[in-house]
């Protein structure tokens, strides 16, 4: 209803200044102005404006990623969906709740975020009795039709990011990593601790009307003392994995050369079988090996062949 007001104020002041123009004009004392006719005007004028006013409260515009609800005379009444409305002036108050998702982070600066809803760092203990502090990001939304409940039983926006979205991420955020070692948070399997933080997060916040869209593990910091003990931990096992690694390459070597004088040796032992079987085919091998110039033929038994070497080499 302030609109009206404000606009009825604004018809008076313009209404006046024209009454005192035409007043002047036609030579009416000024105190006569407001005799009975000009009261009249006033009071039309008055009621126009008030008419006007209520007309203006009664037509409400619910913009594009947001509902409305109706509060009639105090009691949760119906959502009304973007676009414009008729409502009740006077009786009817239009609550505005945003339908798209926002976001909440819990940070170690909270003045420089540009999250929805920043908030401070959480602070926590791991199994091992060690202090973290944790930064969350979290995306989340209303479910759909459920605003008027959200409006009734928990609130406004305001309300209810403070009742259950921040309520729920600081409580978990201290409670989750109780249950993961400190290494264990120092390594990949912080990724287990975000998604057991999203799993116990979900289900409170859809019994409350809210869907939680992602959550992110967005850094674990330790103490400065330990955070150097956790690197030098980290530094001195991957040292023995590489030398894990060393000693496993050392020893596929050692294996190829076993399988290879291996298989040498059952080479060895394949021909000197098969010479024994055969011993024509030591003959082939040596002529097979025979430079391509070198004539040869088949000699008698017990002759032993000679080669001219000279000749051999002047040939070349």
């Amino acid at each position: 209803m302030w609109t009206a007001f404000v606009v009825a104020v604004l018809f008076l002041l313009a209404l006046q200044l024209v009454l005192s123009n035409v007043l002047r004009r036609g030579g009416v004392a000024p105190g006569a102005r407001f005799g009975w006719l000009n009261k009249k005007l006033v009071a039309g004028v008055v009621g126009a404006a008030v008419v006007l006013g209520l007309l203006i409260e009664a037509i409400v515009i619910i913009d594009a990623g947001t509902v409305g609800v109706v509060k009639r005379l105090g009691a949760v009444h119906r959502e009304l969906a973007p676009g414009m409305h008729a409502v009740l002036p006077l009786v009817d108050r239009v609550v505005i709740f945003p339908t798209i998702k926002k976001t909440y982070e819990a940070s170690d600066e909270p003045g420089q975020s540009r999250a929805d809803f920043p908030d401070v760092v959480i602070s926590a203990l791991t199994s091992d009795g060690q202090q973290i502090r944790v930064g969350i990001t979290a995306r989340f939304m209303i479910q759909p039709g459920m605003a008027p409940w959200i409006l009734q039983n928990l609130g406004t926006e305001r309300d209810y990011v403070e009742k259950v979205v921040k309520t729920e991420i600081r409580g978990s955020g201290r409670r989750v990593p109780t249950k993961f070692a400190s290494y264990d948070l120092y390594t990949k399997r912080s990724y287990d601790a975000q998604q057991a933080l999203f799993d116990e997060i979900v289900p409170k916040s859809a019994a409350n009307g809210l869907i939680l869209d992602e959550l992110v593990l967005r850094n674990i910091t330790f103490t400065p003392e330990y955070a150097r003990t956790l690197e030098e931990k980290q530094i001195a096992l991957e040292n023995i994995t590489t030398e894990k690694n060393k000693l496993e390459q050392e020893k596929i070597r050692k294996e190829q050369k076993i399988v290879a004088a291996e298989a040498d040796a059952k080479s060895i032992e394949i021909r000197q079988a098969a010479l024994s079987k055969n011993p024509t085919i030591i003959q082939w091998e040596f002529v097979q090996k025979l430079a391509p110039n070198i004539q040869w033929g088949i000699l008698p038994e017990n002759i032993v062949p000679l080669v001219n070497v000279q000749r051999i080499g002047a040939q070349k």
